[in-house]
């Protein structure tokens, strides 16, 4: 089978294509390649093939987007600011076929490293460039099983925001996504880390939430969005995208209010499984949050490769500086975020 490779934007019913595997995620679809594309002018690159009458079902797919940056320089990711988007392939040659014909394209462009997130078999145990925690929760349409099969602390968190009057809203609305924004951008300046641009939720509203491809949860106390997050979905399965809250309003747990009623979401429109998205393994009270709604915690592994070699890359010892970024202004911050995330993809 020949390799084509795609830019799944424009080829046709890809996404039909795609949704036939089982395999995939909603990190696959043209609505995400569409965002990071219109955002950060990134090249898909989704190497594929394809088998049966007119190249109908894909067989083995690594979906790559080519960042070129100026200040970080040139690079095949897989794919930027996208939780896990692992290769698939039926097994293990078809697989090594198709990666040396990634990397092969990788030195022709003059990548500076082929960075691949998952398919941990391929390199024999051999250390990653980063470790993370995911955690999925399976779905079973029993609101009641979901409830009893979490952690007594989160049961009683989730009583506690609804006895506090924290009112939920499921939305598609832009309107609803903006204050989103303004609440995630509030706590990605208590984390230390810039907001992603404004423009890269406005994309992720015009390609996929308003394609039913996603919504927003909202968490309100006496008219104030005190909490929030964003949920993606293709096929059968859903994943936590993003999250904030309000500090000051902690007490209430409206995060806890939040992700109860979009697992309901979940559960009422016939999911299998919902994923709470990637973790950091130093970060232990978030994933004790997210294994407290009964989930199943894994590793997902990110590889870095040199193309020219072929050889694994170590990570450098370099941290990002957290609380430099939690002591510049807010507007600072924003204005940092809408520069740099073009090159850290």
């Amino acid at each position: 089978m020949p390799t084509e490779i795609i830019d799944p934007i424009v080829y046709p019913g890809w996404d039909t294509l795609i949704g036939s595997m089982p395999e995939q995620s909603f990190f696959y679809s043209s609505n995400w390649a569409n965002v990071l594309k219109e955002t950060y002018s990134y090249r898909p690159l989704y190497f594929t093939r394809s088998e049966g009458p007119e190249k109908a079902k894909p067989v083995v797919v690594i979906p790559v987007m080519e960042v070129d940056s100026f200040l970080t320089g040139k690079r095949g990711v897989s794919i930027p600011f996208t939780d896990y988007c692992e290769p698939i392939a039926p097994d293990e040659d078809s697989f090594s076929s198709m990666f040396d014909e990634v990397l092969q394209y990788g030195r022709k462009a003059g990548w500076k490293y082929l960075e691949l997130r998952g398919r941990a078999q391929h390199f024999n145990g051999a250390a990653p460039y980063r470790t993370y925690l995911r955690h999925v929760l399976k779905i079973h349409g029993d609101d009641a099983k979901l409830f009893q099969q979490a952690s007594a602390a989160t049961r009683r968190n989730i009583r506690k925001a609804a006895a506090s009057d924290v009112r939920i809203t499921i939305s598609d609305s832009g309107g609803d996504l903006e204050r989103y924004y303004e609440l995630h951008c509030l706590t990605r300046k208590r984390q230390g880390v810039p907001p992603q641009p404004r423009r890269f939720f406005m994309a992720i509203h015009r390609n996929v939430i308003s394609k039913s491809r996603g919504f927003t949860v909202l968490a309100s106390h006496q008219g104030r969005v005190i909490a929030g997050a964003v949920f993606f979905y293709a096929g059968k399965k859903g994943i936590y995208k993003y999250g904030a809250s309000d500090l000051r309003h902690q007490n209430l747990r409206g995060n806890n209010l939040v992700i109860w009623e979009a697992i309901r979401w979940f559960s009422r429109n016939g999911f299998d499984e919902l994923c709470l998205g990637r973790t950091d393994v130093e970060n232990v009270g978030l994933a004790r949050f997210k294994k407290g709604w009964g989930s199943h915690e894994s590793e997902i592994l990110y590889y870095r490769l040199d193309p020219l070699s072929g050889k694994l890359l170590e990570r450098s010892g370099y941290k990002p500086p957290y609380g430099l970024m939690r002591k510049i202004p807010f507007v600072v911050s924003r204005i940092a975020g809408s520069l740099l995330y073009r090159h850290i993809g």
